[in-house]
């Protein structure tokens, strides 16, 4: 049971980011996404990644890597239109090198917390921007509510192999994300969009 949870979680970490990298992408849009919370969220998956290496689960790492090259197209989407300047990525790779210096050599439970103080703390600046920002049109709702049922899904896997840190990150971000979605989805509405992209 564990190990089937432990692929599906994996699964659901794959994919959730597609759509939003497919919107951007296909639509050539970043209104709506915040630079710093993009940024911030590169360290937490480098550090949820490090915990996953270290601490032998397959899953953590192997999708937070696929999160990360996912986070990296959109990088390059916000910096093509001029909000996502270098010296704020340098800072954060700063800041990632720093705490991996320090968290590393004391045990991987300080790299877990520390991946999920960051994760949490990574969604905040894209709450606010979604408060102020009359444009979210480069928010895919079809990715939020992938994320949702993904951090539910490692919420639960968390309980399964009694991993408090695996677990408690999701307890402050699922609201989080689910009022970024209900803010993306009334935008739509509002705009006259529909909510998923139709085939033509």
């Amino acid at each position: 049971m564990n190990a089937a949870m432990g692929v599906w979680c994996t699964f659901t970490s794959l994919i959730f980011i597609w759509p939003q990298v497919w919107r951007m992408v296909r639509r050539d849009t970043s209104h709506g996404i915040s630079p710093f919370s993009v940024a911030h969220g590169l360290v937490g998956s480098a550090l949820w990644f490090t915990y996953g290496v270290s601490m032998g689960r397959e899953a953590i790492w192997f999708s937070n890597g696929s999160f990360i090259t996912a986070q990296l197209i959109i990088i390059s989407v916000l910096y093509k239109h001029g909000s996502m300047p270098i010296a704020l990525l340098l800072k954060f790779a700063a800041a990632l090198a720093a705490l991996l210096l320090i968290a590393v050599p004391v045990s991987p439970s300080v790299v877990g917390w520390m991946a999920t103080t960051v994760s949490v703390t990574s969604l905040m600046p894209q709450v606010a921007h979604v408060i102020k920002t009359e444009n979210l049109h480069g928010i895919s709702v079809m990715s939020w509510m992938m994320t949702i049922v993904s951090s539910a899904s490692w919420m639960i896997y968390g309980w399964m192999l009694n991993d408090i840190v695996m677990s408690v990150i999701n307890y402050f971000t699922i609201p989080m994300m689910i009022f970024i979605l209900s803010k993306a989805i009334r935008w739509r509405i509002a705009a006259g969009e529909p909510l998923f992209v139709q085939a033509k």
